[in-house]
């Protein structure tokens, strides 16, 4: 591992890369893998996870403060985000588009100087239709959760969208939170059981476990899964994480809880949230090419 925490001063650096990348975990279409890649604490994350039983000390001190960082950094938005989706919930998911839409220049780098063979452009579309159907058959499979009525196919549910939550850490340029959004887990788990718990344990603890379980295997398993891809098939990797980009953004318009919660419906009775939409997804796409931006200066200033 490059980093390590040697004193407090390391402690609270790399705390505050944390709390980063967990408002990143919260706001869907800010990658969190992204980010930490533009800290210069991707490798380190995929390291010390991968390699925990090799160095345990290391990995140890090292997502300590991390974790303890994104918690923060989770609790500071959250409620922000909840009054979002429930006065404007579209121009709030269209906030959310313009941090998707923002972050594609960042990922396309890694793929604009190769080729587009068939075998790059057939990922990228595979991966696109995956992250579209994943927003159709939310809606027309009627997936969800209600807290109230849990079953077989609830547990499921939850559990899957904790792996595909994981990816957020460690796949640079998908969102977890897009994805959650897209299976219509996003308000359930994000906005209500996660922070709720600490308000009513028992009503929550379930929920929050079952995604912790499905988080720890998918973290497990696609840190070793990025591991190898990005080192024996790095280009056609970068193709399908665009292609499941692109396809995340339809997800987050059509999906379960955007037409069971009737978003729609408020937004045609409140005219004025279209231009608000408007304006809050060029702030979006501003604010993702910003920090794109200073990420890929701060990743020149190092290799220099």
């Amino acid at each position: 591992m490059k980093t390590q925490i040697k004193n407090f001063k390391d402690f609270i650096i790399i705390a505050l890369k944390g709390l980063v990348i967990g408002i990143a975990m919260l706001i869907p279409g800010i990658s969190g893998g992204t980010l930490a890649l533009s800290m210069n604490v991707y490798e380190d994350i995929i390291e010390s996870v991968a390699g925990i039983r090799k160095h345990f000390k290391e990995s140890f001190l090292f997502l300590i403060p991390l974790a303890l960082g994104a918690l923060i950094g989770y609790i500071a938005l959250v409620k922000l985000v909840s009054l979002g989706l429930q006065y404007i919930p579209i121009p709030t998911i269209t906030l959310f588009v313009g941090f998707i839409i923002g972050s594609l220049p960042s990922i396309y780098r890694n793929v604009k100087n190769e080729k587009f063979t068939a075998k790059n452009i057939i990922c990228f579309i595979i991966a696109l239709l995956l992250a579209a159907g994943l927003g159709i058959a939310s809606h027309h499979l009627g997936l969800s959760v209600d807290a109230s009525n849990l079953n077989v196919g609830s547990y499921t549910l939850i559990i899957i969208g904790g792996i595909f939550a994981s990816c957020a850490l460690v796949v640079p340029g998908i969102s977890g939170s897009a994805v959650l959004l897209a299976l219509g887990l996003y308000e359930l788990i994000v906005i209500k059981a996660i922070p709720g718990i600490l308000l009513d344990f028992s009503a929550n603890f379930l929920i929050v476990a079952l995604f912790a379980i499905g988080a720890i295997i998918g973290l497990i398993v696609i840190v070793f899964l990025m591991k190898y891809l990005l080192k024996n098939h790095k280009t056609v990797t970068f193709f399908a994480i665009l292609g499941f980009i692109v396809g995340s953004i339809f997800s987050v318009y059509y999906n379960h809880d955007v037409f069971v919660n009737e978003y729609y419906t408020i937004l045609l009775n409140n005219p004025w949230q279209f231009a608000l939409a408007i304006a809050l997804l060029v702030v979006g796409i501003i604010l993702a090419l910003v920090m794109d931006h200073f990420g890929a200066k701060k990743e020149k200033e190092n290799i220099a």
